[in-house]
């Protein structure tokens, strides 16, 4: 097992109240495999689900520009086992703006609030008419600097 993930901040990536941003997830069968516990391809699944409802939710700014995103690398770190039949919550944060690449944390929750998983995944700003990444906006980079003080969302 390895050690707790954080950040400069100080807060701890495996714990559920580091992420104001999750979805919930069904433990399917289907992702049961020989050792009785949910595969370890099935986080990918929930890390790629809350990731891109993350990304449509709060990072849709570079959308305006015509951009989108790829994902260029993700690690994974394995805390606990999963069992059928029961739920999660994925969830994500944006923990790191770069010239034209994000870094988004991401963790699975079980139903008592341990976490399964932690990971990050790194997001290229991607120009898909151009086909090659491109420097984040000056614009989108102002808000999603107010995302990183202000993770639970906009601020009204």
């Amino acid at each position: 097992m390895n050690d707790s993930p954080s950040i400069s901040s100080g807060f701890d990536l495996s714990q559920r109240s580091a992420y104001p941003y999750a979805t919930t997830e069904h433990l399917r069968f289907a992702d049961v495999d020989a050792n009785g516990h949910i595969n370890n391809v099935a986080f990918l699944v929930f890390f790629e689900n809350v990731r891109v409802n993350y990304v449509n939710d709060r990072l849709a700014g570079l959308q305006r520009h015509g951009l989108g995103v790829i994902l260029a690398h993700l690690d994974i770190d394995y805390h606990r086992q999963l069992f059928h039949p029961g739920t999660i919550e994925a969830t994500a944060r944006l923990i790191e703006i770069r010239h034209s690449s994000v870094v988004i944390a991401q963790a699975v929750f079980d139903s008592q609030g341990r976490c399964a998983a932690s990971g990050q995944a790194i997001l290229v700003a991607f120009d898909r008419a151009a086909d090659c990444a491109v420097p984040i906006p000056s614009d989108v980079r102002r808000e999603f600097e107010r995302l990183l003080a202000h993770p639970e969302g906009p601020q009204s």
